[in-house]
């Protein structure tokens, strides 16, 4: 896992994944998220500068946002949302109790794989039954999700796969660029769940911790 000086060196400049450009990306995640989070307590993990925080969780209750980067949490704590508090933190080692939704979104990808599955059994553990909400790109190459490694790991741990939904299009080969325009065109996103796997670059899970036995 990248440490916290590391994260502090990407941040040096504002926004250094462009993650505010992702407009379309922030409209399908605000229309599946709705009715996840609707009037509920959402703790957003790797929240960043808060870009996602404003954009597609104004609907939660509250949101508690963590992230291992104080330039981040000092940034998003500037956006002053009237629902969301900021703590600096390793998610790995904060307390998931006391949440109705656990999302981790654009961030688990940065874990190898040991501590992925150290981080869902941690879920497991302290946010049993509950919502857990994750997405990324899902290209099968080193540091990124595979579809099928994902599931696996879900199923062996518990935990109950609700749905998932595609969130945008990968833009190689060339030919994946004109769908990923025509996704964009309205009601565009509607073909979304019907793509190609090929074509797919990122996806949202919905996930049910297991239940204590």
């Amino acid at each position: 896992m990248r440490t916290a000086a590391d994260f502090n060196l990407y941040y040096a400049t504002p926004d250094p994944w462009h993650i505010s450009h992702a407009r379309f990306r922030d409209k399908v995640l605000r229309r599946r998220l709705k009715p996840l989070i609707r009037g509920k307590s959402v703790l957003e993990l790797g929240c960043g500068e808060g870009h996602l925080t404003h954009a597609v969780f104004g609907k939660a209750r509250s949101v508690v946002g963590i992230d291992i980067s104080d330039i981040a949490i000092a940034r998003a704590k500037s956006l002053n949302l009237p629902n969301a508090r900021f703590e600096i933190c390793d998610f790995l080692q904060a307390s998931f109790e006391g949440h109705d939704v656990i999302t981790a979104l654009e961030c688990v990808y940065y874990l190898s794989f040991q501590e992925q599955g150290a981080f869902l059994e941690k879920v497991a553990k302290e946010h049993p039954g509950k919502i857990l909400l994750l997405s990324g790109p899902i290209v099968d190459y080193r540091r990124h999700f595979s579809h099928k490694r994902l599931m696996l790991e879900f199923t062996t741990l518990g935990f109950a796969p609700l749905k998932f939904y595609n969130l945008s299009v990968y833009w190689y080969p060339p030919s994946s660029r004109i769908v990923a325009n025509l996704i964009k065109l309205p009601l565009g996103h509607t073909l979304l769940d019907w793509i190609p796997e090929s074509m797919v670059y990122q996806r949202l899970y919905v996930l049910r911790a297991p239940k204590p036995l």
